[in-house]
């Protein structure tokens, strides 16, 4: 047995040294990829060989071409028998540039060991280049460092492929027209010019070129996004914001994919802000003015503030634009600057499903002119006035860039307007109380400075008065660019307008001012009391009565008194109302009165005012009084009827009639208020009176 035993544990530790060694020779025959758990390269292992296991997509290159990685697969070998993908921003690529006509493989580097890919270079001539300057600036000032670091070349060969060449050209600059040879810029990224002109870069790969024009201006020029907020007298040349808008305040953008003079951007120029540029002037002198901006009316977002689709805007539909010093701003007796119709900041589309932030930055030049500007701080002011609205509902101006401010001695000061002339007066000259007035057929002409005239575009025109025409109103008053004229009208003044509370009546009736009963009280509906005692007061021998509150789980009355009004205008509205709030009988009757109260008239109705689709409350105080009265000695019965009838004009309010029907309603909310009959009661209402034309 024992033996047994012994060669059973001879034949397992046989077995077990014959698997051992078979696992470590498959380890050391076979190279694995590491599983996810297992330990990553480190310690003392070391990069053995690099095997390229996936070829690059691109392996043939025109000369200046740089390699391009993408779709290779790079593995190192490791020491400890591991074999791992590496990331290729973590080798060294030799060459690193453009590459030329005798290169024929790259180097891949890594870990102190390399292997090569092999390139084909293609021998073809280059036809032409291509400059695209991108968000280089086109136009600077004198002194101020520009980058063109930035522009792009491509080269197009002549079997019609083209690449981009990322180095091995040179960009020099000249002044146009200048006999001078061109310098060769060594730093693209800050340069800068002495003098004003316009100057020539020429940028030259091989044996060919492209050139670029970079004008320079004589000035300065006042970045939008440089906004101080509490300026000191160190401060020039800056943006002050001096109102925001109820959406917020302009404020500056710096995005490094949308192009902008400075770097950066004012954006959320939205309708009510007030925007000052301080320019400062060493001297008296004159300056072409011009602002940079671009539309931000996104009719379409493709998502996350990215437009598909922006409108045009035009210039002075944005801004009233003004200017003049910063003691003429204070005071404000700026000085306008008009902007023609034709001034139009583009908009755009785009084909991308997502929309192309550049579309808020399609940069236009908006030229205010030469401009007088006095030594020390001018201010060039835009009060943003814009009524465009964006697809979120927001009224926005536009972004903006820059303003330019460039000396000149060339000056003509531009053609004042001296006076108006009325060629052919307007259609209606008559007109109705609270009406406005109209200009249709009107035709004015501006006599210049110059001695020439030029026809007014009446929407530009300011009329006085604007709204409403009174009978006191014998001319209007129109005013273009600092000029006026008056033109002569004659206004119909309009007549009061009083009609029967009981005169109910349906929509049907055709009628213009009439009643409508709409819900009935507790004790039933509105109704006529004809009256005929010698003593009542009534107008036409008749009121309204049945005005009755709420009780027993049902609600008040509810009447409408509708008044027609010709046209949109101001009235007041007045009810003459008398209470039946019996306190005292005069022969035990309790609708023989010899006593009534006082009634606190909001106690019983909740008033509102309107159009039948539109009505509003109106707030009666606390203070409008019905009163009550007595009977007097003279009264032999002891009680008299005439009580109910005490009549009492009682405003409700002035409120603007639109043209057509207006709806005047009283409900009754009375509900604990009780007569000597014990009954909830309203009031009795004899005329509605209607002053119109009231301002």
């Amino acid at each position: 047995m024992k033996g047994k035993i012994k060669k059973f544990l001879i034949m397992f530790l046989t077995l077990a040294v014959v698997l051992s060694f078979c696992l470590t020779a498959a380890a050391c025959g076979e190279e694995k990829e590491p599983g996810p758990d297992d330990p990553k390269p480190g310690g003392e292992v070391t990069v053995t060989e690099l095997v390229i296991s996936e070829q690059p997509d691109k392996t043939e290159y025109y000369v200046g071409e740089s390699f391009d990685p993408t779709g290779m697969i790079v593995k190192a070998k490791w020491s400890d028998g591991l074999k791992t993908s590496i990331d290729i921003a973590d080798c060294t690529i030799t060459p690193s540039g453009g590459l030329t006509a005798s290169d024929t493989k790259v180097t891949i580097s890594y870990e102190g060991k390399s292997v090569d890919q092999p390139i084909t270079i293609k021998n073809i001539n280059i036809g032409s280049i291509t400059v695209d300057t991108g968000n280089a600036p086109l136009k600077g000032a004198v002194g101020t460092p520009m980058d063109f670091s930035q522009i792009e070349v491509t080269a197009h060969y002549e079997d019609g492929g083209s690449n981009i060449v990322t180095g091995g050209y040179t960009v020099s600059v000249k002044l146009k027209d200048s006999q001078d040879e061109a310098t060769v810029i060594e730093d693209l990224s800050a340069v800068t010019f002495d003098d004003r002109g316009t100057y020539v870069f020429t940028v030259t790969y091989g044996d060919v070129s492209a050139s670029f024009e970079v004008e320079i201006l004589n000035g300065f020029i006042i970045e939008a996004e440089n906004i101080v907020k509490d300026a000191t007298e160190e401060d020039k040349n800056y943006v002050e914001i001096v109102k925001a808008s109820s959406q917020g305040s302009p404020y500056g953008i710096f995005k490094p994919g949308e192009p902008a003079s400075g770097g950066g951007y004012m954006g959320s120029v939205f309708n009510g802000s007030v925007i000052r540029f301080h320019a400062w002037a060493e001297e008296d002198c004159y300056a072409n003015v011009i602002l940079r901006a671009s539309s931000a009316n996104m009719l379409i977002d493709g998502g996350s503030w990215s437009p598909i689709e922006m409108g045009d805007q035009q210039f002075n539909r944005l801004f009233e634009t003004s200017y003049g010093s910063a003691a003429e701003a204070e005071s404000g007796s700026l000085t306008p600057l008009y902007v023609e119709d034709d001034v139009i900041l583009k908009g755009g589309r785009t084909d991308k499903l997502t929309g192309d932030p550049l579309l808020y930055v399609h940069w236009m030049d908006v030229n205010f002119g030469t401009l007088p500007l006095k030594k020390g701080d001018n201010i060039i002011e835009l009060n943003v006035i814009t009524d465009y609205q964006n697809c979120y509902g927001q009224i926005v101006a536009c972004n903006i860039d820059r303003l330019e401010v460039e000396y000149t001695e060339d000056y003509t000061p531009p053609a004042t307007v001296e006076s108006l002339t009325v060629k052919t007066p307007p259609t209606k000259t008559e007109y109705k109380f609270g009406e406005t007035f109209d200009p249709t057929g009107m035709v004015i002409e501006a006599n210049m400075s110059d001695d020439t005239t030029e026809p007014v575009d009446l929407a530009k025109c300011t009329i006085t008065p604007s709204g409403a025409l009174t009978a006191a109103d014998k001319e209007v008053t129109i005013t273009y660019r600092g000029a006026s004229v008056k033109q002569a009208i004659t206004v119909t003044a309009a007549e009061n307008i009083v009609f029967e509370a009981e005169n109910i009546k349906t929509a049907e009736d055709g009628e213009k001012f009439y009643t409508e009963s709409v819900r009935a009280g507790y004790q039933g509906g509105a109704s006529v009391q004809n009256t005929e005692a010698p003593e009542a007061g009534t107008s036409d021998g008749a009121y309204l009565k049945g005005l009755w509150g709420s009780s027993d789980g049902q609600n008040g009355a509810i009447v409408r008194f509708h008044i027609w009004s010709d046209t949109a205008q101001k009235a007041t509205i007045k009810l003459s109302a008398a209470n039946s709030n019996v306190e005292v009988s005069g022969d035990g009757n309790p609708w023989h009165p010899s006593k009534t109260g006082d009634v606190q008239f909001n106690q019983i109705f909740k008033a509102k005012f309107g159009t039948a689709d539109n009505l509003t409350d109106v707030t009666i105080g606390d203070d409008v009084i019905v009163e009550g009265g007595e009977v007097g000695e003279e009264v032999s019965e002891g009680w008299s009827f005439a009580l109910f009838e005490n009549w009492q004009d009682i405003t409700i309010g002035t409120f603007d009639l639109v043209e057509g029907d207006n709806i005047l309603e009283l409900e009754n909310i009375n509900s604990t208020l009780k007569n000597l009959a014990g009954e909830i009661y309203g009031l009795n209402i004899d005329t509605v009176k209607i002053e119109f034309g009231v301002q």
